[in-house]
This record gives structure tokens, C-alpha cells and sequence, in this order.
């Protein structure tokens, strides 16, 4: 079953395509989203700039979970420059930490957060079907999860969460 989903950010990207194209026409209310679903295009952008997008997003996610009770994931979907991609890890790790800390201390609820380096995704309808697997899921069981296209190419973002942590 699909549920619906709150999208944020860069959703004019290629690799966004698939969620936009499913969404409610302008004007339209999501009703009960289960999750939040941020796309970040940061080729452009200088290291310190990236990060200062993703606490904006992240700020952002925050805010909706407060309005819609029902959004148990938070997802973000992030192209990088190449000269970034070694720190995205370490980026991602921190920033999920505190905002999965924040919102379950706000919301007093469990809200999984989940960072993918989508930056070498060439199959978009297999992300597409990853990201809405991920949107549907309950909560998981690890808080905080940072990967990247290799992890979920052949697997569903909850196989390749369980299998990194191990």
C-alpha cells in the first residue's frame, strides 16, 4: 500500500521525477503523510553551503512532523559534487543524530531519519520504488541510517540498513 508523502526541496531533479509525478496537483492537501521526503541537489553548492541546505531541510522535515502525526520516516535523497562525497558520511551521521534526537524529543514519538547519497543513481524508477518501500515502513529500528546508491541498487533500503549495522 502506498501512503502518501510530504516532498521538500530540490524536486525538480531528475532523480525526484518519480515522487513528483505522484503527488497532489498544486493545491491539494496531503492527507495523513506517514513520511516527509526532502530531495537536496548539492553539486553546486561549496561544502559549508551543503551543510547549511540540509539543516534548512532539515528544519524544515521538522516543522512537518510537528503538523502531521502520522509521519514516522524522514527522508533525504542528496546529489553531491564528487569532491564531497567522501564526507557525506560523517555529515550525514551527525545531522541525522540531532535531528532524530530533536524530533523525538519534540514530537515525543520515534521518527526514523534517513540520509541516501543518490548521487550515482542512473535507474530512477528502481529509487523511486526504494523511496516510497522506505516512506510505507514503521519505524525501524536504528534511528539514524546513511547510505548510498550502491547500498539500495539492488536491495530495499531496510535490507541494506540491517545488513550495514551487522
Amino acid at each position: 500500500m502506498e501512503h502518501p508523502v510530504l516532498t521538500l526541496g530540490d524536486t525538480d531533479t531528475a532523480v525526484a521525477r518519480g515522487i513528483t509525478a505522484r503527488r497532489p496537483i498544486d493545491g491539494e492537501v496531503v492527507i495523513r503523510p506517514r513520511a516527509v521526503l526532502a530531495f537536496a541537489d548539492l553539486r553546486d553548492y561549496s561544502r559549508g553551503t551543503g551543510k547549511d541546505r540540509l539543516r534548512a531541510l532539515a528544519t524544515l522535515a521538522a516543522v512537518e512532523t510537528k503538523r502531521h502525526v502520522g509521519v514516522r520516516q524522514v527522508v533525504f535523497a542528496v546529489i553531491l559534487a564528487p569532491r564531497h562525497a567522501l564526507a557525506f558520511d560523517r555529515v550525514a551521521s551527525a545531522l541525522g543524530a540531532r535531528v532524530h534526537a530533536e524530533l523525538e524529543r519534540d514530537n515525543a514519538r520515534d521518527v526514523e531519519v534517513t540520509f541516501l547519497d543518490v548521487s550515482e543513481c542512473g535507474d530512477v524508477p528502481a529509487l523511486t520504488e526504494r523511496l516510497l518501500d522506505r516512506c510505507a515502513d514503521p519505524v525501524g529500528q536504528h534511528g539514524v541510517v546513511v547510505l548510498d546508491w550502491d547500498d539500495i541498487r539492488e536491495h530495499s533500503i531496510r535490507r541494506a540498513a540491517r545488513d550495514q549495522y551487522l
